[in-house]
């Protein structure tokens, strides 16, 4: 069973803001996230939450969770030693989408920053495993259903998933999971991470699901059926199948050309978190960069070529086979299905500028082209079409 130190994963505690949830706690959420947009000053905020004016009480210690909750978001942040609230680009998208009644539009937001989420965090000690970890929490969970037929148990997730803390543990994990519901292995044989499993690792687990979710908009969840306990009443999550495929996009979408290697592992596939150490500022630019727009229906087949010195290379249009994530004046992040983008990565290097998500892969901006630096006698170079001009 693969764990680190015997820990678990550990999340802010309050719940998503979501104004398209029946949820009464995602309601409030979202009550809440939109109090950060009443002004700059954060401690004037906490004022305002506890004084007669607001719809209910928070006082100023709940306040500092709900920021952190929505930090982790991608949604704001306020720096340490500041009193002023930032609404991160993304944070603003997510509103609008709101406000416009976008609910496609706001889960692919929301899904995409989630995805963004490191578990070694930026604040708080959590604990060697925590700081020590470079799996991306949401996207590790995702591409664990998608791998494991798009659902868990909760056995699964508190006895095996949820003590993943690195790309190197997620395999074994799978594996352990797929012996357990074939029966060649049993529950019993796997330890919990802790012995009280009521209190706070309950309530850690469960924001996780909540969150990942989006407070229920893209999961289900049943206490009606077992699998690993003889009552019939253990909790099961499972991906609603209208959001697969949007969910399988953020991912990468899944490879289904013979000439990619046939990687179609979604956890196989996982790019580790990348590593701001204490630069706060730099990390929330990283979390909260504006969200491309969802990629359309694409395919391998209708990629052009254009012969150059070493081969043929493949020319990827924006807005066709990828979209821009995030951007930054030194990083520019694109996403596409993975049955495009694997054959750019097919047999190169990496640079660290940009971040071809689903191949985990990087390249560089060069001119016009989207090239491999210190590559360029050995291979031929990626040329884009319709490059913007921001990433030249």
């Amino acid at each position: 069973m693969p764990v680190a130190g015997h820990d678990y994963w550990k999340v802010n505690s309050y719940g998503y803001p979501n104004p398209f949830s029946q949820e009464q706690n995602a309601q409030q959420a979202w009550e809440t996230f939109l109090s950060f947009f009443r002004g700059s000053s954060y401690s004037g905020l906490k004022a305002y939450w506890a004084s007669s004016s607001a719809p209910r009480n928070i006082d100023p210690h709940a306040v500092e969770s709900w920021k952190a909750t929505f930090e982790e978001f991608g949604l704001l942040y306020v720096l340490r030693g500041s009193d002023q609230i930032r609404i991160t680009p993304a944070g603003e998208q997510f509103r609008n989408a709101a406000d416009k009644g976008q609910k496609d539009e706001f889960a692919w937001i929301g899904l995409s920053l989630l995805l963004r989420y490191p578990l070694r965090g930026t604040r708080g000690r959590r604990g060697a495993a925590h700081e020590q970890a470079d799996i991306l929490l949401y996207w590790f969970l995702y591409a664990a259903m998608r791998d494991l037929q798009g659902y868990f148990w909760w056995s699964e997730l508190e006895r095996v998933l949820c003590s993943v803390f690195t790309i190197n543990q997620a395999a074994a994990a799978l594996d352990t999971v797929i012996k357990l519901r074939s029966g060649t292995l049993s529950i019993d044989d796997l330890s919990l991470p802790t012995s009280d499993t009521h209190g706070a690792f309950y309530n850690s687990l469960n924001q996780v699901v909540v969150h990942a979710s989006l407070n229920y908009l893209l999961l289900g969840k049943s206490a009606d059926d077992s699998l690993y306990t003889a009552e019939l009443q253990e909790r099961k999550h499972w991906i609603i199948p209208d959001w697969t495929p949007m969910i399988d996009m953020a991912l990468g979408g899944r490879v289904a050309t013979a000439d990619c290697d046939g990687v179609s592992s979604f956890v196989a596939r996982m790019p580790k978190a990348p590593d701001f150490g204490a630069d706060e500022e730099a990390y929330f630019d990283y979390a909260g960069a504006l969200v491309g727009s969802m990629p359309g229906a694409s395919s391998a087949a209708g990629l052009s070529y254009v012969s150059l010195p070493g081969g043929s290379v493949p020319i990827l249009r924006i807005g066709s086979q990828y979209v821009i994530s995030a951007q930054s004046p030194n990083h520019i992040r694109i996403v596409g299905p993975i049955n495009v983008l694997c054959k750019l990565a097919k047999g190169q290097g990496c640079t660290d500028v940009l971040d071809c998500q689903g191949v985990d892969a990087r390249y560089q901006w060069l001119g016009d082209e989207l090239g491999l630096r210190g590559k360029r006698d050995k291979y031929p170079s990626i040329r884009c079409a319709n490059c913007p001009a921001a990433a030249r």
